[in-house]
This record gives C-alpha cells, structure tokens and sequence, in this order.
C-alpha cells in the first residue's frame, strides 16, 4: 500500500499506526531502530526537526519504505547524474538504474 506524506505529523503518525499494529511499544521500537523511546515519541507526534537518518531507521525496523517521486519532466543529465551519485554511495536498491531508466 502507497500513501502520500506531505509532512512529518503525517509520517510520524502513519509510523505509530504501524508500530502498534505490530504490538510493539516506543522503548522497543527504540531499541529496535537504535533510538530512544524519547526520540521515537517526538517523531510519532511530529517534530519537524528529528533526524532523517534516525527515522529511517526505525521506518527500516517497521518494515517501512520511503519512496521518493522524481519530476517527470527531468533530463536525462540529471538522471544519469542522480544514478551516477547514488550507486557511488554504495546503499542504493538493486533497482535503481532500472527506476531511473533513461527515456529512449
């Protein structure tokens, strides 16, 4: 299922949802992801400055996926530039290069 997040109350709230559905409580899902419960209760009521890494983290632990749509419109040099930093991080997912396929 694909949900629109246009805000981090909207994303902390759907990260709640899902933590409770798997019986899981703040601490350990703190535990779980390498944050605290305290880290994890801002998060879920949406303070705009918590750590993107730290959430994606714990998102990883829910078993989450955050996506990220890209212009239609973009040039295919800043396709080949996006693909080109990104598989140099070396963490990127297996299907990159066919998400950001060059437009023939």
């Amino acid at each position: 299922m694909t949900i629109k997040i246009v805000s981090v109350a909207e994303l902390g709230a759907l990260a709640k949802h899902v933590r409770r559905d798997q019986s899981l409580d703040q601490e350990t899902a703190g535990m779980l992801s390498g944050n605290g419960s305290t880290f994890i209760s801002r998060f879920e009521n949406g303070k705009e400055s918590c750590e993107i890494g730290r959430v994606l983290s714990l998102l990883r632990e829910l078993g989450m996926e955050l996506e990220v749509n890209l212009p239609p419109n973009l040039s295919d040099h800043a396709r080949r530039k996006i693909l080109s930093r990104l598989s140099g991080l070396g963490n990127s997912t297996p299907d990159l290069a066919s998400e950001l396929e060059l437009k023939e």
